[in-house]
């Protein structure tokens, strides 16, 4: 147990823990929505001369605005032909916006900011799990950076590893993973990682293996030997107390199936849960799991002081 934990109410989230963690996703959320209100005006700009709808077909770069516009979603643009796309935009326009003649413009744009809103939400939902990842990996760069440990990092966008030297707090989205050294030999921690033992994508894995290295066949042969395996954890960002207990609940079903399938290879590996939102009744289960030695470290992410120590406890395991 981390020593900033001394009974469950450690664990719990405040009022004001939950007022900030909403505050945060706000702000985030509003700095996101700019991008997809640009592509609102930018459209109605576009489209401003053309007094008739139908107009609009015959402009080829307005095509996958106007199937967006239409409800066409990218999963179906991905299914069918150009032809199949034109007719149903065709359909769309003649119910919707035909009967509303040359006035069919702020409606065209409303619409297409309801399908933006759609994809802000799907991205949003990525960004709270990313949000939660980073706070992590930028308190476990300040350890490695107090005891003057070297590091490396793993690039998400040019999935290379690259020294600390270059590491600066604007690349902090951009980090995967991180490569270490302890006393205990070399540690690769990478997130979003799919573990074939349990053949299920898991938040935090940490292996007792040089990873840079590897070329993809490689990683993969890394990634099926259990004894590569330091810890797993499971790292939820959400904020909303609603969702909480669901949280733990599918954390809790990952987490278990991992200790018995890595038993059952012979392997015993430590298990870690970080939360962020985090009840009463939930609270007093992982603080008993963690006590009885079932978990083996848990914390609650809005709390610095816990991260912090949880993140000092990873870079030594």
């Amino acid at each position: 147990m981390l020593n900033s934990i001394k009974s469950p109410l450690d664990l719990e989230t405040t009022h004001d823990e939950t007022k900030l963690g909403f505050l945060g996703i706000a702000l985030r959320k509003s700095k996101e929505a700019q991008h997809y209100v640009n592509l609102a005006e930018a459209l109605k700009t576009n489209i401003t001369n053309y007094q008739n709808a139908n107009d609009l077909l015959k402009i080829k770069e307005l095509f996958v605005p106007l199937c967006e516009v239409s409800g066409i979603s990218t999963k179906a643009r991905g299914y069918l032909n150009e032809n199949e796309l034109r007719a149903l935009v065709k359909e769309f326009f003649a119910e919707f916006m035909d009967p509303l003649g040359s006035s069919y413009q702020d409606n065209l744009v409303s619409r297409y900011l309801l399908t933006l809103g759609d994809a802000l939400g799907g991205r949003m939902r990525n960004i709270i799990g990313n949000m939660a990842s980073e706070k992590l990996t930028e308190k476990i760069i300040a350890n490695l950076k107090l005891i003057d440990c070297k590091f490396l990092f793993l690039e998400k966008s040019s999935k290379k590893w690259i020294s600390d030297s270059a590491y600066n707090i604007d690349m902090l989205p951009n980090v995967k993973g991180l490569h270490w050294r302890n006393s205990c030999g070399v540690r690769t921690l990478l997130y979003d990682t799919t573990v074939p033992v349990v053949r299920k994508n898991i938040d935090l894995v940490l292996l007792n293996k040089d990873c840079t290295g590897l070329k993809p066949n490689e990683l993969k042969s890394c990634l099926s030997s259990v004894h590569n395996y330091e810890l797993l954890g499971e790292l939820k960002g959400g904020i909303d107390p609603a969702g909480a207990d669901e949280h733990w609940k599918t954390a809790g079903t990952a987490l278990s199936r991992i200790r018995s399938a890595f038993n059952e290879q012979d392997k015993n590996v430590k298990t870690l849960f970080i939360g962020a939102a985090i009840e009463s009744a939930m609270a007093i289960e992982m603080y008993n799991e963690t006590s009885e030695g079932t978990l083996t470290m848990c914390a609650n992410l809005t709390k610095s002081d816990q991260i912090s120590e949880v993140c000092s406890w990873i870079i030594k395991q």
